[in-house]
């Protein structure tokens, strides 16, 4: 009998312990994740003016939490309509960002970047948000809540560039004749353009052009760059993540210690032996 209690004592003092573990586990506080739905159009982004304990008097970005089974495209269209009345038709995953907010809530945001929608915005949650403008790119209100001005630190040039042709287009109405079809005949009509300088030289002198035919060559690489970019962008491709993604593919067909110095293609070091 007195084993038996000792043995229920121990069970209880080891469940305590668990619970009391448990317990602790759950007051520990960790990383939230927050969706930005950042809605672009001619150069410019949907930004509003915060309400509330949370961000008062900081301009941001649509988002919210990214809730429990939803994808993050999912949760920006969501975000988006639910605070605009915009209706997304495109996504393109952004960077993310981290900041600790009210020294208390630390946040991983996932940026979606929205470059195509319908309709046209409107106050949904005006105990939210004061109200919604367009803002240009190198013309951002202050204060910056933030999680969207890190995201403004960290863009990267390419996209603002992606951003600057689309509006140039747009201004245009030559989005119209930019099918993928029309924009790889284009590449190609470009890259002849491109190849012209370089036709009867030399090996030396193509790595030594006189001034103007560099001027000319910088041109035509701008030409292919922007089509290039402007067709990854038109089949939804991510232009850096592919070449990256192509270059660990090619790093795999030709390993260095077989193809170095070599100019063989790939299927002769498949069937030849390690040295």
């Amino acid at each position: 009998m007195i084993k038996c209690k000792a043995a229920l004592h121990e069970k209880a003092h080891f469940l305590y312990a668990v619970t009391n573990e448990g317990e602790n586990c759950m007051e520990q506080k960790r990383p939230l994740i927050g969706v930005a739905a950042v809605a672009l159009q001619k150069g410019q982004v949907l930004l509003g003016k915060r309400k509330g304990a949370h961000g008062a008097g900081l301009w941001s970005s649509p988002g919210g939490h990214l809730e429990f089974g939803e994808t993050v495209e999912a949760c920006a269209a969501r975000e988006l309509f639910e605070e605009t009345g915009l209706r997304a038709l495109s996504f393109r995953l952004g960077p993310w960002v981290e900041n600790v907010i009210d020294k208390d809530k630390h946040y991983i945001t996932l940026v979606v970047f929205i470059d195509r929608f319908e309709g046209e915005f409107q106050l949904l949650e005006p105990e939210k948000c004061e109200g919604w403008q367009w803002f240009d790119w190198n013309e951002l209100p202050s204060p910056l809540f933030a999680p969207v001005e890190s995201l403004f630190q960290k863009q990267d040039s390419l996209h603002l560039f992606l951003e600057e042709l689309l509006a140039f287009y747009e201004a245009r109405d030559w989005d119209q004749f930019h099918s993928p079809k029309n924009l790889v005949m284009n590449l190609a009509c470009e890259l002849g353009e491109l190849i012209e300088p370089f036709r009867w030289l030399t090996e030396q002198q193509s790595g030594a052009l006189d001034p103007k035919t560099l001027r000319d060559v910088r041109e035509e690489i701008g030409d292919v760059f922007s089509i290039l970019l402007h067709l990854s962008h038109k089949l939804g491709i991510d232009l850096i993540l592919a070449a990256r993604e192509k270059l660990e593919k090619t790093g795999k067909k030709y390993p260095v210690d077989k193809s170095r110095g070599q100019r063989f293609k790939y299927t002769v070091y498949e069937s030849s032996p390690t040295p």
